[in-house]
């Protein structure tokens, strides 16, 4: 091979492996923009603690490069919520409702009690958080500030809570990318 087809080989690479970088890091952004959350509901989280045989299960989602928030919450041994909530609030302490969980959101019964689903945007939040941002509810979220609980007429303030925490399973790995690199950057050797 001549000197001027291996420095053509040499740029040609180069500009391949540009552009698989940039096509990396663009699906590395929607990749890793998802954060998870959830929340383990029951009475014994409620200040002060309630005593029911319900219970329920909160899973939060980012989308839209955290301009988006999707939500399920699992409810089970009731079917009556007159509320559900994301409160401001460390473990123990009661606080003001950030967001309505059910306020345009689909909410069914099931065999055991009932699902609540919806988003959550920016003109979703209310309280302290009216005129914030999505992630600045996810900054919230992520340093332990909220908590989800669900109301019922008999429990007006709130029938089951659970703390919001950050989930431990990713919704991605770097380890496809590393390698797309990796061997698009590889040169031939003579």
């Amino acid at each position: 091979m001549s000197n001027n087809s291996y420095l053509n080989l040499i740029v040609l690479l180069a500009a391949i492996a540009s552009l698989i970088f940039v096509v990396a890091t663009i699906n590395a952004g929607s990749v890793f923009a998802k954060q998870k959350f959830h929340a383990t509901l029951s009475g014994s989280e409620e200040v002060p603690p309630v005593d029911t045989k319900a219970g329920g299960d909160a899973t939060f989602t980012t989308m839209k490069n955290d301009t988006a928030i999707k939500y399920k919450v699992n409810v089970t041994g009731l079917s009556d919520a007159t509320g559900a909530h994301i409160h401001s609030g460390k473990k123990g302490e009661n606080g003001d409702v950030i967001v309505d969980l059910l306020k345009g959101s689909k909410h069914n019964p099931t065999k055991l009690g009932m699902a609540i689903r919806g988003n959550i945007s920016d003109s979703s939040l209310v309280g302290p958080m009216k005129g914030k941002t999505v992630a600045d509810l996810i900054s919230a979220m992520s340093n332990g500030d909220t908590y989800t609980n669900v109301h019922t007429q008999e429990h007006q303030k709130g029938e089951i809570r659970g703390q919001i925490e950050m989930s431990s399973n990713a919704t991605g790995t770097s380890s496809s990318i590393d390698m797309t690199l990796t061997n698009a950057t590889a040169l031939p050797t003579q």
